[in-house]
Parts: structure tokens; C-alpha cells; sequence
């Protein structure tokens, strides 16, 4: 790569990781789960994960909100460097404004938030998965065109259903997001990522997923920082065109 892209990238990487990183309601979001949980425990772990050569949009968002719920997302930006990374930040810094409005629920945030996407010619198209996890234990989730979580439970790692999958955010002005629910069970580990987790050269992406649900699989019985880092010891930034994050929450 030219030291001048080199340095480009160097930048964009700084920036990404500024902006996830950097927000303390994610530091600490962890800690507070486990000191407010009203029954059980849990367990969440973050990440951002740089390609070899290259930043994108890709971003996570988890914050408790006042009325209990903690919010729980991640998304990707179309495009690539510095760009994508403003978008990025636009998107992330929309939704936690959003997300403080009462009495919404998931696919209400992800209309609002293509919304805004779709009024802003400069915006372009985004994926990303928005959810609450309520005091239930239950994850109440809406879906833009972005892959399925996976789930760990009783020894097997599945695909979430996505039925209520809608388009793209950006894509489509006027669509109303449905909102689909998982009832958390102990021992589940639920994991969030974008699709540079699972995108590499020369191989169909179901094999990357497929390989993922493998990763998984090794991680029953870790909490969720123990399973992130199994998962990102696997991974390697030579093999794969894009950044990524990933998300992991697990109820003890």
C-alpha cells in the first residue's frame, strides 16, 4: 500500500476507534448491567476490528436507558474510509438520540432512523440490527438488511430468524421496521457482527458464517469477553477486505 494511503488509514482507524471506544456509557456499560440486573447475570463484551488496509462504517451502540431497558445495536456504513466514517458517527450518535424518546420500541428507532437516512442525499445506505433487552431477559430486535445474530444455546449455535428483516436503511423512505423477540435463557450467548466478520477473499459468505458458528460453538461456557477474545484470535485482518465489529452478551 502507498505510505500515503497507509497513513490515510492509520487516520480513519483512529477515528473509529475514538468513536467507539471512547464513549463511556460503553466502558462502563458492562459493570452497571451486572450491578442493576434485577434477576441473573450478565456478561458483554465489544469489539472493532481493523481490515489490513482499509476502515469502514462499522459500529456497535449499547447504552442503558432511563426506563431500564439497555439498548443494544451495531451497524455498518456503506463505503470506506474517512466518509464512511463520518457517516458512521452520524448514524451512531442519531440512534442514541433517538433511542431516549419514551415508550419506543426497536422497529420504531430503525423507521426514524431510515428516515433520516433517506432525507440525506449525502447519507447512503446502511445495515444494521437495533434492540432493547428488557428486564425479562428478553431481546426485542429489528433488522435493516444486516446478517443474523447467533445464538449459542444447549451446545448449538444457530442463525436468529429473520423474517422481519427489512430493506436497507436509506433504501426505502416510509418503511415501518417490524420487531421480532428472543426470550434469553440462562447460559444463551447471543452474538452481534458485521458482515467483514464473515467476508473473505475468495470464499462464499455462508462458508464465513458457517465458520463463525465454529468459533461459537468453542465457546460454551465462557462468559462474554472470554468468548469475543476466542473469536478474535481467529481472526485475521490479511484475509478479509473489511473492519468489523462484534457484540456479545451472555446471560449467566
Amino acid at each position: 500500500m502507498p505510505a500515503v494511503a497507509r497513513k490515510a488509514a492509520v487516520k480513519a482507524g483512529n477515528l473509529v476507534r475514538s468513536a467507539l471506544w471512547l464513549d463511556a456509557p460503553n466502558r462502563q456499560i458492562g459493570r452497571r448491567i451486572l450491578e442493576e440486573a434485577p434477576s441473573g447475570h450478565l456478561s458483554f463484551a465489544a469489539a472493532y476490528l481493523p481490515a489490513e488496509s482499509a476502515v469502514g462504517g462499522d459500529w456497535y451502540k449499547c447504552r442503558l436507558l432511563p426506563d431500564g431497558r439497555i439498548l443494544l445495536a451495531i451497524g455498518d456504513a456503506c463505503g470506506h474510509g474517512l466518509g464512511a466514517v463520518a457517516r458512521m458517527a452520524q448514524q451512531r450518535h442519531a440512534l442514541a438520540g433517538l433511542a431516549h424518546a419514551p415508550g419506543t420500541h426497536a422497529g420504531q428507532l430503525a423507521t426514524w432512523l431510515d428516515e433520516l437516512l433517506c432525507a440525506d442525499p449525502a447519507a447512503e445506505t446502511a445495515t444494521g440490527i437495533i434492540g432493547h433487552l428488557d428486564a425479562r431477559r428478553h431481546y426485542r430486535w429489528a433488522c435493516a438488511g444486516h446478517p443474523a445474530p447467533l445464538l449459542l444455546r444447549d451446545g448449538r449455535a444457530s442463525a436468529l430468524d429473520t423474517d422481519h428483516r427489512g430493506p436497507l436503511f436509506g433504501l426505502l423512505p416510509g418503511h415501518e421496521y417490524a420487531t421480532s423477540t428472543l426470550a434469553l435463557r440462562p447460559g444463551d450467548l447471543l452474538l452481534l457482527y458485521t458482515d467483514g466478520m464473515v467476508e473473505r477473499r475468495g470464499e462464499d459468505i455462508t462458508d464465513g458464517v458457517d465458520a463463525l458458528r465454529s468459533e461459537l460453538l468453542s465457546c460454551d461456557g465462557l462468559d462474554a469477553q472470554a468468548a469475543l477474545d476466542r473469536i478474535m484470535a481467529a481472526y485475521t485482518p490479511e484475509d478479509h477486505e473489511d473492519d468489523t465489529c462484534l457484540v456479545a452478551l451472555r446471560l449467566a
